[in-house]
């Protein structure tokens, strides 16, 4: 009996010993995971911390220059950091300015050694009033040279606050808008790149159209508060700010303007003219946008989604037509990308079901099961519900079908032009000739045109048939304007 009471209290303190042995292994491993954690973050974290800073002055109105002026800025930083900040002459941690607009590599300054106004600028950074040591709560006064770029028009300017040998400190930064006095119609000058500058559209319809325009000056554009590039049609107040941040000399800009179509069919001329705000001292060659009202129209739809969805957009985007794209539930959630880009790119998603089946031999339960999850599917990838818009896969339907479709909220678009694109996956001459004879066949005033993503022939064929239903009158639409 005792050594049973024995053996028993030994396993006890076996079994306590491993507890407690087991416990100390995984606090020690826990430590250690938080010191590795904790070795890889600090460094930055602690370079920000010990030279964080607030900006105390700067210019803040815009900097007025002359060609080829140079100016002397001065700028007051606070060290609100933990650590002294050493800048003298032969200090290991110097602090810099670094221009970081557009980009960390480029600046709008014009660097005349280089004769390159996009080539990177640093100023080193010494205190005004002879200080070689900023400690925490103390202010640092330093001048830097701007200069003017080489032309005349308005320029950008942001820089960061670089620690010698770290990344660059980017909890704030020292913004400048610079006026460079001149010739401002050498400047700001563009040359039309849109494939189309007259279109088919619908009447007494709100509408967005699209105009390019590359820019041939000497100058940057941007999309900003101030002295920002703008589209202003004729006779009206309305502009149209510039789609990207900045369109660099040589490089194309997007005016996406908003227009509401005339009531009544024929044709019409819209002008515009470009304009940089706050800069009058120029004119600018007007731009024409010529409309076609006409009742007729077609929308392009494209079924399934397997196969290569970016060009088909990317030729539609270049066209500037907006299509329909019924797309299944299985293909969606495999290509979430695809499907967010549909609908950034401004085309419509819809339901085609899950996957695939003759809605004819389904129940009830099948049905609106295999349209409602492609719905969940598409709404939780994009944002964006594709009701009530549906297609049956094959076409195939019946009374039962329909009415269950409909019952629960949901419009079934069938078409009038059937391709057969379907049997081309690959693009061959064969395949473009049938995709394009019928997609043209006899197209009714209001067309919906079939073919899938699979059929590269399809691809082929899309730029001649967009401009034959172009050239006989037809404006583009999608599903939910038919």
């Amino acid at each position: 009996m005792k050594n049973k009471i024995l053996l028993a209290v030994l396993a006890i303190g076996l079994m306590s010993t491993l507890f407690y042995t087991q416990t100390n292994l995984s606090q020690n491993l826990k430590t250690q995971v938080l010191i590795d954690i904790s070795e890889k973050t600090n460094p930055r974290s602690e370079t920000l911390q010990s030279y964080n800073y607030e900006i105390i002055s700067q210019e803040k109105n815009t900097i007025k220059l002359d060609e080829n002026e140079e100016k002397n800025l001065t700028i007051i930083l606070q060290n609100t950091g933990k650590n002294s900040w050493d800048i003298s002459e032969n200090s290991k941690n110097s602090l810099y300015l670094k221009s970081i607009f557009p980009n960390e590599t480029n600046s709008n300054i014009y660097d005349k050694e280089e004769e390159n106004w996009q080539s990177p600028i640093l100023y080193k950074i010494s205190d005004k009033n002879g200080k070689t040591e900023i400690k925490t709560n103390e202010t640092l006064t330093f001048e830097f040279k701007i200069s003017s770029p080489k032309n005349a028009g308005y320029y950008k300017e942001k820089f960061g606050l670089l620690l010698e040998n770290k990344k660059l400190l980017r909890t704030k930064t020292l913004d400048f808008d610079i006026l460079v006095k001149g010739n401002y119609e050498d400047s700001y000058s563009y040359e039309y790149s849109n494939p189309i500058m007259k279109d088919n559209y619908l009447p007494n319809k709100e509408k967005q159209i699209q105009i390019k325009l590359i820019n041939t000056g000497k100058t940057p554009w941007y999309k900003s508060e101030n002295n920002y590039a703008y589209l202003q049609e004729t006779n009206t107040k309305t502009e149209t700010i510039l789609s990207e941040p900045q369109v660099l000399p040589g490089k194309e800009g997007t005016f996406l303007v908003n227009i509401k179509t005339p009531s009544e069919t024929g044709s019409y001329e819209k002008q515009f003219v470009f304009g940089i705000k706050d800069l009058k001292t120029f004119d600018s060659t007007p731009i024409n946008f010529e409309m076609n009202i006409t009742n007729k129209k077609v929308a392009l739809t494209f079924d399934d989604g397997y196969g290569e969805i970016d060009p088909f957009i990317d030729t539609l985007n270049e066209h500037n037509v907006k299509a329909t794209f019924f797309m299944l539930g299985a293909v969606a959630q495999n290509q979430p990308e695809q499907m967010r880009r549909i609908v950034a790119d401004g085309h419509r998603l819809a339901d085609h079901s899950y996957n695939h089946p003759d809605f004819r031999t389904l129940s009830r339960e099948e049905i609106v099961w295999q349209i409602e999850e492609t719905r969940k599917i598409m709404k939780d990838i994009t944002g964006v519900d594709p009701a009530p818009y549906f297609r049956y896969p094959y076409g195939a339907s019946n009374q039962f079908s329909n009415s269950v479709v409909e019952e629960n909220g949901w419009k079934w678009i069938h078409w009038t032009n059937g391709t057969g694109d379907y049997q081309h996956h690959e693009n061959s001459a064969a395949g473009r000739h049938q995709t394009y004879f019928y997609a043209t066949l006899n197209p009714p005033e209001s067309s919906i045109v079939l073919m899938h993503i699979i059929s590269k022939s399809t691809l082929g064929a899309l730029p001649d048939l967009i401009k034959w239903y172009r050239e006989n009158d037809y404006a583009f639409v999608t599903v939910d304007e038919l």
